[in-house]
């Protein structure tokens, strides 16, 4: 994803949840991110595809079948949390920033890049959004995180698209754009 491609903000829940839409594509990456981790196939290539950081220490020595299974449970538990927060039915998060954390620690500015993590502890689920408000978010991809850093090109290609999406909402190009208010 070398080359800047065009999109547009689908909104999920107004007022609270955007997503990032690209041209040409069916879904919006909210959608597409669930999809992919609730498609057993799909994951399966993924697993075996970086068979190497899955069979890292860290991870105990899980099968790709294993991790297959593990994350679409993660994953249905980690949509319908998201979804509890923004209806206000969520008793451990009230609002979005309870549960999305800044990408690098310490670097709270105006439209953040913020995480979502799986709900377990130790999970490789990642969300990745703008944050815009103390609860209003634009997701931006996401991805699974088998390694410390973003050195894999699948986790390189999300923090590329965060910053393309920081750089369209600071453009003010889209109608939608006065949901950043930046009252962090």
């Amino acid at each position: 994803m070398s080359n800047y491609r065009k999109f547009k903000l689908v909104c999920l829940v107004p007022d609270i949840l955007y997503s990032v839409k690209y041209e040409g594509e069916s879904e919006n990456e909210f959608q597409k991110l669930f999809k992919n981790w609730d498609d057993p196939y799909w994951l399966y290539k993924f697993f075996s595809a970086n068979l190497a950081d899955l069979k890292r220490d860290v991870w105990g020595g899980i099968t790709v079948a294993n991790a297959v299974r593990n994350t679409r449970v993660q994953a249905k538990e980690m949509k319908k949390a998201i979804l509890a927060i923004t209806d206000g039915k969520n008793n451990n998060f009230k609002i979005l920033s309870d549960y999305f954390k800044p990408l690098i620690d310490g670097n709270i500015r105006d439209l953040e890049w913020d995480k979502g993590k799986g709900l377990l502890h130790h999970n490789w689920l990642r969300i990745y959004a703008i944050r815009c408000s103390k609860n209003t978010y634009v997701v931006t991809g996401g991805g699974i995180k088998l390694t410390s850093g973003m050195s894999p090109p699948h986790l390189r290609e999300q923090k590329l698209k965060l910053k393309q999406a920081e750089e369209y909402l600071r453009s003010g190009d889209d109608d939608q754009i006065d949901l950043c208010y930046l009252d962090l």
